[in-house]
């Protein structure tokens, strides 16, 4: 399953056992928690796969000179040793990369986890982490993301990025709060120029790694204690309801402020704002399948006015989406995700580039299509954004065949359409690409 986070059970809810990690469209990985005797005694889990992926455009573009969004060859090492009040788990990957012409290494985990008890809990370490109701937008959910990852082919639990945190979590009843700490801050890995090309309004076009000025290089927080942040969410349920509210102090996860103005001397530079998120979210059963509602203040509290172009305008956020099972082994899932920004008309007085500001109202609608087929080894899925106020699509095709238990292909396209060069999926559009994947777990 690749939604942003699936449904929690009534466990995970109380805290007695972890949220599983969902990303990946074939991931074989499972966590033991113990042995037969009652995990009493150390138990070790080894697994990983080694992966190929092809991903070259399918459109001519003007920006970026490489004919490929992706070349790459990724071997991944997955291991666990567990007990019965601790844990310790790795995650790694390296991989050849094609486009860069250069090796990576990636750990996304390499964490330690301990429980006190059945009331509380801490992991530490590097960690990919999530929360939220909605499926591929995130509202409350201000962890790291990938979204090269996300509009290249790679797996869709590469959206996820990792972070250096600290998550501890108490649990009374039917109960539980989660607090967050990442000393350093972690950013999203942004579209920054290098690999996918996107829309600057310094140049009033699009480009990619054929302009002297990409790759973007953000300036970024001191790497002080005082500039960690923060997440915390409270969560319950009451019967089939679920119920979370969250909070977030620490940056805006992306460099959509500027520093350096006016100075004729230095170019402007992007970097972070400091925000403040409050939120909270509701998932129950309806008509046979589930609804859920999420919201969310985004309060960028350096500039409440509206008034300094530098810095990005508070926002509501909201999300209503609906899923369920057309019939046997065929999804549906739809949803509405709202943007109003605040104090829209001193935004547009004050902006540097007015003509390029989204609307003061932004609309995206969702659709999700998911076929099993062939004793569930054949997978049939679409996933489709559409704003109807900026008139600008993405569409998600994907096959994904289990040829034999340990190898799958997976076969898809990353489609963006847009009227307009400046809107969110329309800078996209000379990154379309079709892709292939394949893939042997161990």
């Amino acid at each position: 399953m690749d939604a942003a986070e699936t449904s929690e059970t009534p466990e995970e809810l109380a805290g007695e056992v972890e949220p599983s990690d969902d990303w990946d469209e074939f991931d074989e990985w499972e966590e033991e928690e113990g042995d037969a005797s009652g995990g009493k005694a150390w138990a070790f889990q080894l697994g990983g796969f080694v992966e190929g992926l092809v991903a070259p455009r399918v459109v001519r573009s003007s920006a970026s000179a490489n004919e490929f969004t992706a070349v790459e060859a990724r071997f991944r090492l997955n291991l666990e040793a567990t007990h019965e009040i601790a844990s310790a788990r790795f995650r790694g990957d390296v991989y050849a990369d094609g486009v860069d012409s250069r090796v990576w290494f990636d750990i996304r985990d390499a964490s330690i986890f301990v429980r006190g008890g059945n009331w509380f809990s801490m992991r530490f370490g590097r960690q990919v982490l999530t929360w939220g109701t909605g499926d591929f937008l995130f509202l409350n959910d201000l962890f790291p993301k990938d979204f090269n990852s996300f509009f290249i082919g790679r797996a869709d639990e590469y959206l996820k990025a990792p972070s250096n945190s600290i998550i501890t979590t108490f649990n009374i009843r039917k109960v539980g709060l989660d607090l967050v700490w990442t000393p350093i801050f972690e950013p999203d890995r942004f579209i920054n120029g290098q690999r996918l090309s996107f829309f600057n309004p310094l140049t009033g076009e699009i480009i990619g790694d054929r302009s002297p000025l990409t790759p973007i290089q953000p300036l970024f927080p001191d790497k002080r204690l005082r500039n960690g942040t923060l997440h915390g969410r409270l969560y319950g349920s009451a019967g089939p309801v679920e119920l979370a509210a969250y909070g977030y102090v620490g940056y805006w996860p992306q460099p959509i402020a500027l520093t350096g103005l006016p100075d004729p001397a230095n170019p402007p530079q992007l970097t972070y704002a400091r925000l403040a998120v409050y939120g909270a979210s509701v998932r129950a059963p309806l008509g046979g399948g589930l609804i859920n509602v999420e919201g969310a203040f985004y309060d960028s509290f350096e500039d409440r006015d509206g008034t300094d172009p530098t810095i990005p305008n508070s926002q509501f956020r909201g999300l209503a989406g609906y899923e369920r099972e057309l019939f046997p082994k065929f999804q549906m899932g739809l949803q509405y995700y709202l943007e109003y920004t605040f104090k829209y008309d001193e935004l547009i007085t004050n902006s540097l580039w007015p003509d390029y500001e989204q609307h003061e109202f932004r609309h995206l609608l969702t659709l999700r299509l998911t076929q099993l087929l062939v004793m569930d080894n054949l997978e049939l899925s679409l996933f489709t954004f559409f704003s109807p106020d900026e008139l600008d699509t993405y569409i998600r095709p994907r096959i994904t065949y289990k040829i034999i238990e340990p190898l799958a292909v997976v076969i898809g396209a990353n489609l963006m359409f847009g009227r307009d060069d400046y809107t969110f999926f329309g800078q996209l559009k000379e990154n379309t690409n079709v892709y292939a994947r394949l893939r042997y777990s161990f």
